[in-house]
């Protein structure tokens, strides 16, 4: 997300702004290079389709799918982290400024961002990008949104901007079920400190505590590493964004190593699922909440036929389909189809009081007309 070219008044008053927020720019001329990072960008831009949603009620954080404040910073602290929480951190002001507030949806992906500055490494404060991450967004009534969830400093240092649904991602494409420009609803962004534009500039520090977030959010999400990308692969096609200057892959094996070299005991790794070909198979340890495998889509299939059949509101316990990922669309979907199998049933009326209604049993999974297998 990068500065645009705009009138001299108007560049002068940006410049002004920035400034004010603690964000010294080098020149007028390297604050007109767009570099397609994220510092200074275009409110409406960070918020894509969010900028004239309609607001709505506050969330309800007892029943919202989205991971709490504590088990995050449970994770971090977990992965040696010591994070440094700026105020209003997990207030849910700034969710409903965003108009995210009361939205339901649940966390998808984990974003890698640079800050995208211009500035020369050499150049770059230690938080040279946090005023404005914290303070310099508006939403569209003037109000103050958080530009991200994490910030990492050129020392490695890590800064809990927002725990909550905020702006970082703008317009993008449909990922792992979530469809294009909605991202902002269903990811955690990370943002680095960086002179950006495709520059390697990041310091071991800040490579280090990045991944580690990046480990910790994942976790907190029941998510697994391949959940981590960067602002360009999402938005790349959409809105020229080149951050990170590193590929996803190489991320996840930094991801990955935080993840693997934390005791068991306090990791859930993800799990290589070796799937059977036969298309009605289902496994039952595979098929559970957080995981994404073929299994779980095949189940999802199976439940929207069945709920179909049965006129469940299909579509409203599960707009995004067959994903494959066991979230809060797929327990939805599930409470919602044994829930009908229970009206004028008296096995179905006894599974209910006795089986989980969010998660599936032999007997759920043969009901669908597949097979259960270990």
């Amino acid at each position: 997300m990068s500065f645009r070219r705009t009138s001299t008044a108007g560049l002068a008053a940006a410049l002004v702004a920035v400034s004010v927020l603690g964000g010294t720019i080098a020149s007028a001329s390297a604050a007109t290079d767009s570099n397609n990072g994220d510092f200074g960008e275009s409110p409406a831009d960070l918020a894509g389709p969010y900028w004239n949603a309609p607001d709505r009620a506050t969330s309800n954080r007892a029943s919202d799918p989205w991971p709490s404040a504590t088990r995050v910073l449970d994770r971090l602290r977990a992965y040696g982290v010591k994070p440094i929480l700026e105020a209003g951190y997990n207030d849910p002001v700034y969710e409903s400024n965003a108009k995210l507030a009361g939205s339901g949806t649940t966390m998808q992906a984990v974003m890698m961002h640079d800050t995208g500055t211009s500035v020369p490494a050499s150049r770059l404060k230690v938080t040279h990008s946090l005023p404005w991450i914290l303070r310099g967004v508006k939403s569209s009534a003037g109000k103050t949104v958080r530009a991200c969830h994490f910030y990492v400093d050129r020392v490695g240092g890590v800064h809990i901007v927002y725990l909550r649904r905020t702006w970082h991602a703008g317009s993008g494409d449909s990922m792992f079920g979530v469809p294009a420009d909605r991202m902002n609803g269903y990811s955690m962004g990370i943002e680095i400190e960086s002179q950006g534009g495709g520059v390697k500039d990041l310091t071991s520090s800040q490579i280090s505590s990045a991944s580690k977030v990046a480990a910790a959010a994942l976790d907190a999400a029941g998510l697994p590493t391949s959940r981590a990308i960067n602002h360009k692969d999402y938005a790349g096609r959409k809105q020229g964004k080149v951050d990170t200057a590193w590929s996803a892959g190489w991320w996840r094996t930094k991801i990955d190593a935080v993840r693997t070299g934390t005791s068991a005991a306090t990791v859930t790794q993800p799990v290589a699922v070796k799937v059977s070909s036969n298309p009605r198979h289902v496994s039952l340890s595979a098929t559970r909440p957080g995981t994404t495998n073929t299994y779980v889509r095949r189940y999802q299939k199976g439940l929207r036929t069945l709920g179909h059949k049965r006129h469940v509101k299909v579509k409203r316990a599960n707009p995004h389909g067959a994903t494959g990922y066991y979230g809060t669309e797929t327990k939805r979907l599930t409470r919602a189809v044994l829930k009908d199998l229970t009206r004028k049933n008296r096995h179905w009326t006894r599974y209910w009081q006795k089986q989980s209604h969010t998660r599936p049993t032999t007997a759920l999974i043969r009901r669908l007309n597949l097979i259960p297998i270990k």
